[in-house]
């Protein structure tokens, strides 16, 4: 279906600008040495993408002072001039109701910004122009990219940019940022030709006002001279967030005016804030049919798409299936790679240390008995949390992770939240302590404090490492199950308690939200590896940190002997001060199934990270050797690293095809050759005791970071409440899976 727009422009009430402003103001960007470029757009326009194309890897990542949202700057070379990138956070609009909203409207303000660069969605033109109308009404020069130029036409659209240009009076150019189509001249064009463009033309009586407040900002220096018609919109708008900013810097007089102003438009029966707003969207409508002439009705790959992942009785099976296809992925392709760095190159760089270091025994036993097997233990899972990674940044980028969001927001409320509480809880998967951070983007206190309390329970990629070691060494033929249900147990309990402390302590806040669903994308291969190396690369640091750090001490601990007359670093490990501590506390989990003192020590440094506990009982089971590896020489060691990594390889690749076999869905095919710490496992744990295990691993205490985060955000007396209520829970349920496991297995 074809529906006909006019093809001549319509007569927009635009203003145009100032003519010498707009000289003076081209002119100080054509002399800028080092000019400052800041991209905005609304959320799913491609932004990153775009940004990740122009800079590449010169894009540094950092936080916003004050506040968790993340912020993007590269330096560049463009021609002769060395230009600083500014990437702002997506926001739909300069009237902040969210942190992104209110960290874009600040830096613009305070960043002192030498050219705009405002990326919009081609194919949603209407709602994307509405924050370009906000843009034009600060005296910055402008330049307007249409993303997704390809996925527009895909939908029938036939985007006019040349019109668009004429209309508004600034630059607009066309980029596929995924396939760095465009992108190369994208810089050169902004610095070249960006303009202040036509802004709205607003009702008389606004016009007035605004002209009023902006004469008064004339005379104070202190504001931002390029934001003054915007500072006096916002004003009009009563936004309260810059009438605190302005009331706290010395400009209360100017909030006073402005309230007086408000108030004679009131008188006159006229509301600012609605003629405004109005105002813009009529102008957003009016230059969409501009840019876009004629509409192609037709039913798009994602529309056909949805049909099926958001069913509403299909869509959640598909959910967890897919969740259930990436741990299977993730276990049948680095399994082989796990067991590669966990045995052969851990026993070669362990004969390595032993030959160079053989004349300093205690340095020897440092590295030989502590750090190889702890450090070398959590390094080995590096592998399994790439491949997850680069999975799950596959389902981001996709757009496919925002359909589990929709999916999730019926469950949300049935539990009284948000449904924007979803986004957290899925961040807890990677990390707990930036999801934490991100429940500031929920409205209400209550529902904040809620989610954070509940936030531990979703296993995040620290706990990993703990699940695929006692699954290979119990269960080396339905690992991704057991890594399945762990997951899907912890979100259960989540749910649980979340129920639970909605109708107790903490009362909804209440109201409904909109989730917005961008079009499928295949995700560009470059950036997929980006992500999935960023945070993979972050765990690693961590091993060379934290963990380091930590077994270096529980190796310092299991030499010292709590019993007169041994010897330093020469005590069983039983009789260490560690090992005699952990006894004292094992019998508190002996009705869990793992009484041993080596299962109970290796859980206490886990409070410090989680990823310590495999680290912990790497250093204990392997280190515990009666004599230190054979010396091994440079070229032995080499040879033999050599020809292990290939056969990982081989297995890995082998694996490929048993991911999605029909046949083998109910098995992994991986490992029935055990690492030597999961074969240490297999003869201390029952199938029993090691579900028991895990599950307290999945649901006790968070690591020491997360707890920070949460006494951070809601202050120490609910942090030590979630830590409480958790251990509790951890014993109980660990208890439950015990009891019942042993009747069944």
């Amino acid at each position: 279906m074809t529906v006909p727009h006019p093809l001549a422009p319509p007569e927009l009430p635009l203003t145009p600008p100032d003519e010498a402003a707009c000289q003076a103001t081209v002119a100080r960007l054509q002399a800028a040495a080092q000019p400052r470029v800041v991209v905005v757009g609304n959320p799913n326009t491609g932004k990153t993408t775009l940004i990740n194309a122009v800079a590449g890897t010169n894009l540094k990542v950092g936080n916003w002072a004050g506040v968790t949202v993340e912020k993007r700057e590269a330096t560049l070379r463009v021609g002769d001039r060395t230009v600083q990138l500014l990437d702002l956070p997506g926001a739909y609009s300069l009237s902040p109701h969210t942190p992104e909203e209110l960290v874009t409207r600040t830096a613009l303000l305070d960043e002192n910004p030498d050219v705009i660069l405002n990326v919009l969605d081609a194919g949603n033109l209407e709602r994307n122009l509405y924050l370009t109308l906000q843009l034009l009404d600060f005296r910055v020069p402008l330049v307007l990219t249409l993303n997704l130029i390809d996925e527009a036409r895909d939908k029938g659209l036939t985007v006019d940019a040349a019109a668009l240009s004429r209309t508004l009076g600034v630059p607009v150019l066309e980029t596929v940022a995924s396939r760095a189509v465009g992108t190369a001249g994208l810089l050169p064009a902004a610095l070249g030709s960006a303009t202040l463009g036509s802004g709205v033309r607003y009702p008389d009586a606004i016009e007035h006002a605004v002209g009023a407040l902006t004469g008064r900002m004339a005379g104070l220096p202190t504001l931002p001279a390029h934001a003054h018609r915007s500072l006096a919109l916002s004003l009009l708008e009563g936004d309260p967030s810059l009438r605190g900013r302005l009331n706290a810097t010395g400009h209360a007089d100017l909030v006073r005016e402005a309230d007086a102003v408000v108030a004679a438009l009131n008188a006159q029966g006229l509301d600012p804030l609605i003629e405004i707003a109005e105002a813009r969207y009529a102008r957003a409508s009016d230059l969409a049919r501009v840019a876009v002439p004629q509409v192609h009705a037709r039913r798009t790959f994602s529309e056909r798409l949805d049909a099926l992942t958001l069913h509403p009785v299909w869509g959640v099976p598909i959910f967890l299936a897919l969740v259930l296809l990436v741990f299977r992925l993730t276990f049948s392709v680095a399994a082989p790679f796990v067991d590669l760095i966990g045995g052969p190159l851990q026993e070669t760089v362990a004969g390595w240390a032993t030959a160079l270091l053989a004349g300093v025994p205690l340095a020897r036993d440092i590295v030989v008995n502590a750090i190889v097997p702890g450090v070398g233990t959590v390094l080995s899972f590096v592998p399994t949390l790439l491949v997850l990674y680069l999975a799950m940044s596959f389902l981001e980028d996709s757009g496919y992770m925002a359909r589990a969001a929709f999916l999730a927001d019926r469950l949300m409320r049935a539990l009284g939240l948000d449904g924007r509480a979803f986004i957290p809880l899925i961040l807890g998967f990677g990390c707990n302590v930036p999801a934490v951070s991100a429940t500031r983007t929920l409205e209400h206190h209550s529902d904040r404090v809620l989610v954070s309390m509940i936030m531990p329970f979703m296993s995040c990629s620290a706990r990993l490492p703990v699940y695929v070691i006692f699954a290979a060494a119990l269960f080396p033929h339905a690992g991704s199950w057991i890594v399945w249900s762990m997951y899907l147990l912890g979100m259960a309990v989540a749910f649980v308690f979340a129920w639970l402390l909605r109708r107790t302590a903490l009362k909804p806040g209440g109201s409904g939200v909109l989730l917005e669903l961008p079009p499928y994308r295949f995700p560009a291969w470059r950036v997929l590896w980006k992500h999935g190396w960023r945070r993979t690369a972050s765990f690693a640091k961590r091993a060379r940190t934290t963990v380091l750090v930590t077994v270096a001490a529980v190796w310092f601990l299991l030499a010292i002997p709590a019993v007169d007359g041994q010897p330093f670093a020469q005590v069983a490990p039983k009789d260490s001060v560690f090992g005699v501590a952990a006894q004292a506390v094992s019998p508190l989990f002996a009705p869990l199934g793992f009484g041993n003192w080596q299962a109970t020590g290796a859980l206490v440094p886990g409070f410090v990270a989680k990823e310590v506990v495999v680290g912990t009982l790497g250093q204990i089971y392997l280190g515990e050797q009666a004599a230190p590896p054979a010396p091994l020489g440079l070229l032995d060691g080499v040879a033999q690293a050599g020809a292990a990594t290939w056969a990982a390889v081989k297995a890995s690749l082998a694996a490929l095809p048993t991911v999605v076999a029909l046949p083998s869905l109910g098995a992994d095919t991986s490992a029935d050759v055990k690492s030597p710490l999961a074969s240490a496992l297999a003869q201390a744990f029952t199938p029993a005791s090691g579900l028991a295990y895990l599950v307290f691993v999945l649901l006790y205490t968070p690591c020491i970071v997360t707890v920070g985060a949460i006494a951070q955000e809601h202050g120490r007396k609910v942090a030590w409440i979630t830590v409480a209520y958790q251990l509790v829970t951890a014993w109980a349920l660990a208890f439950l899976t015990y009891q019942v496991a042993r009747a069944l297995l």
